[in-house]
């Protein structure tokens, strides 16, 4: 069985609350615009969202008229889902399961690993049993868009703490270390809402254009396109997000 970490738990209604006005409908719909001018694919294409959360990318995706299945681990992101995909009266299937056991082969025109999903499991060993699952999973010649942020740049403008107030009420309070020899972020996040508290906790691996070339390469996904957002802005030292468009070569 595969070890579970601070993920095991963590995508739940309070993390919906803490992080959803970040997460706006303009936003994505600028996502989903780069996204396709980015990779063009016939209208019955097949696509594979990796840990697609509450299915913003899938629901739009699948209303375009592709054919979207959704995995993720978390029972609360895929129930609000599947009650957005009936909202706008579009077939996903959403799937619970681990992205480093990705279930199918040869079948995705592409596969999406967008906001920053990997790097959860901070190991190459592990990161790669993600990537190389998204490689069996495409047919031939698919694409595998991945979408993460660039080391570079959070080195550049760390901010040991910050806070805010959603607009469901609560405040949050977030405070953060870099480990600069690991690559690795750890987070604390803890919020306050009405008569309620809690904290939430968690690490992630963030590595530099160089590494993620090189870790793609070794699962078989050969990169072809770097951008720095969804907008085609180059990807430079400077950059706030990574974008890579890789191609599986047999």
């Amino acid at each position: 069985m595969t070890n579970r970490g601070w993920w095991d738990g963590y995508f739940d209604e309070t993390f919906v609350d803490i992080y959803r006005d970040f997460l706006t409908p303009e936003r994505t719909e600028r996502e989903i615009q780069g996204l396709r001018e980015m990779v063009p694919l016939p209208p019955d294409a097949e696509v594979l969202d990796l840990a697609c959360g509450w299915g913003r990318h899938s629901v739009e995706l699948a209303r375009s008229g592709l054919k979207v299945t959704g995995l993720d681990w978390s029972e609360t992101l895929l129930a609000r889902a599947q009650k957005r995909a009936e909202a706008a009266k579009v077939a996903v299937d959403f799937v619970r399961a681990d992205m480093r056991e990705i279930p199918w082969t040869g079948r995705f025109d592409a596969v999406l690993s967008l906001y920053s999903s990997l790097g959860y499991f901070l190991s190459d060993e592990e990161d790669l049993r993600v990537l190389r699952g998204a490689r069996d999973a495409l047919k031939p010649g698919g694409v595998f868009v991945m979408e993460t942020m660039h080391r570079d740049h959070i080195v550049g403008g760390f901010t040991e703490r910050d806070w805010w107030e959603t607009a469901g009420g609560a405040t949050v309070w977030v405070e953060r270390e870099f480990d600069v020899v690991e690559g690795v972020s750890r987070e604390w996040t803890r919020w306050s809402k009405r008569d309620k508290k809690g904290e939430k906790y968690h690490e992630l691996r963030i590595r530099t254009a160089t590494e993620w070339n090189a870790l793609l390469r070794q699962a078989g996904l050969v990169p072809i396109d770097w951008w720095g957002d969804w907008q085609f802005a180059p990807f430079i030292h400077s950059s706030e997000d990574l974008i890579v468009v890789c191609e599986r070569r047999d």
